[in-house]
């Protein structure tokens, strides 16, 4: 196994817990809204035999802090790349952190080599159309914390059509130990991001047509339906962009299908490779 190192990269009002293992082309790992940087403990290794590959905890996920002051994501993420020396890089990103990745691609065109986005997110757009949807978002409306656990477990990990009994025991089980994880802590990203998170205007949603990179688009068949639309949205919207279904997998479509999503990194590096 390739050696890794770690590194705590400090940005105004936080500090970020990252990692890097690999030589090569960079791929950044942006993990998804629910979870932290373990969403990627497969890619972090299986993609470093021919990447050099960066993950990190997001403002107030994982080992990451998180205190009161204005900021945004993409510009942590600048920061975090600047801090590991990394001028150019393809993205792998799911959910919040797709949103993070086009924020980031728009703001610096030139440091983005490819996207390829699991789950795509964006600010403001919530599920809700189902039961265990409007559950998550009412109980983050009063912070319930296991209200918040079980209702996104039910949401984005089963799914809309599948029973508990049906998805991955062991990818469901790593999802809950990240979420009880982060909505328990103290302070974290879902008590402060009303308060202090700035998004861009207009929001990258409204300049799609602008990000002109090879872009792959990765969503779980059992993922929520908002999630789907706006996968199409982003499909017909950019303009390098195609997208692939996984059968059987939720939200973190990477964690229960983890040899599949692979091989779809693969091939898109290869063909941004081949593209630059």
């Amino acid at each position: 196994m390739t050696n890794s190192t770690s590194h705590c990269i400090g940005v105004p009002h936080a500090h970020l817990y990252a990692e890097q293992t690999g030589e090569g082309d960079a791929i950044t790992l942006l993990h998804g809204f629910l979870v932290d940087r373990g969403q990627w403990d497969f890619e972090f290794t299986a993609l470093a035999d021919t990447h050099r590959v960066l993950r990190y905890d997001a403002r107030g996920f994982g080992r990451s802090s998180i205190e009161p002051g204005s900021y945004a994501h993409h510009e942590d993420l600048a920061a975090v790349l600047d801090a590991c020396g990394i001028q150019r890089t393809a993205f792998l990103a799911c959910s919040g952190g797709a949103a993070t990745a086009l924020d980031f691609t728009l703001a610096h065109p030139q440091r983005v080599s490819a996207l390829i986005l699991i789950g795509p997110g964006y600010w403001g757009r919530f599920a809700d159309s189902t039961p265990a949807a409007r559950a998550f978002l009412q109980a983050l409306g009063t912070f319930d914390v296991n209200g918040m656990i079980d209702s996104s477990l039910r949401a984005f990990t089963d799914g809309p059509r599948r029973a508990v009994s049906e998805v991955d025991p062991v990818a469901r089980r790593h999802t809950e130990a990240m979420t009880s994880q982060l909505f328990k802590r103290e302070t974290s990203y879902w008590t402060r991001a009303a308060q202090d998170q700035r998004t861009p205007k207009p929001s990258a949603l409204e300049r799609l047509h602008e990000i002109d990179v090879p872009t792959v688009l990765i969503v779980g068949s059992e993922d929520q339906i908002e999630v789907h639309q706006l996968a199409q949205e982003l499909l017909e919207g950019l303009p390098q962009a195609r997208m692939y279904v996984v059968h059987g997998a939720g939200h973190h479509a990477n964690l229960e299908a983890p040899t599949q999503v692979r091989g779809i990194v693969r091939d898109a590096l290869s063909m941004a490779a081949f593209a630059d």
